[in-house]
């Protein structure tokens, strides 16, 4: 049976190796099932280990109005200020809506990604580029999660229309005989910047939670100039 599993986890390594999915020697890898798992399992062999990965720094602000073009915007500054630059709320709304508007929807994330995608000359002195990155649906594996919260970057993810922060992550870690990992997501705790005082935690759990209710994610990267 053992024999067996090893042969089968190989020709999946043989496979997603072929396709440029994993490359070798082993390393941060993405899943073969998905960043959730669904209802698979992994092949008979591979070890399982628990894994928690979080920020090592949670001083994340809230949105100074509780409007989702606040909440967007309060996710994009703490973003960047994660990534060292400071940008006042205030600054991005009034150039991203026109003023101190409160929407019900912060608007088409894609292209609000690309509108603040540019470089930056502010009056305290900062000179910079920022670049946001937009993808829907939920994310397809665990690796830049993991790396984002081991760098104090946390990416912003939609669930339910709603803007959340990463600040955490429960996993299953599997390791093949050949060597090989692959992640299953169990949980993911967030921030959310729109709710009231003492409530900006949530989670976002395998067993409770819908993966599709998960609409996209964006990563900021801030580039001195």
């Amino acid at each position: 049976m053992l024999k067996a599993g090893c042969r089968i986890a190989l020709l999946l390594l043989l496979g997603s190796t072929a396709l440029g999915l994993v490359p070798l020697p082993a390393r941060l890898n993405a899943s073969f099932f998905g960043l959730f798992g669904g209802k698979q399992q992994p092949p008979p062999g591979w070890i399982l280990h628990k894994q928690t990965v979080s920020l090592s720094k949670t001083d994340l602000a809230a949105a100074e109005r509780p409007c989702a073009n606040w909440s967007w915007v309060a996710g994009i500054t703490d973003m960047a200020f994660a990534a060292g630059a400071h940008i006042e709320q205030q600054y991005l709304v009034d150039r991203l809506y026109g003023g101190s508007v409160c929407l019900p929807s912060p608007g088409d994330i894609g292209d609000l990604a690309q509108r603040i995608s540019h470089d930056y000359v502010l009056e305290d002195g900062q000179k910079f580029r920022l670049e946001a990155q937009f993808s829907s649906g939920a994310p397809t594996q665990a690796d830049p999660l993991i790396l984002a919260l081991r760098q104090d970057r946390p990416p912003m993810l939609l669930w339910r229309e709603r803007v959340y922060l990463l600040t955490g992550m429960s996993y299953d870690e599997y390791i093949a005989p050949t060597g090989n990992k692959m992640f299953m997501v169990t949980e993911l705790k967030l921030f959310d910047p729109a709710a009231e005082e003492g409530k900006h935690e949530a989670s976002f759990l395998r067993e409770r939670d819908d993966p599709n209710d998960l609409n996209g994610w964006v990563t900021v990267t801030v580039y001195p100039k």
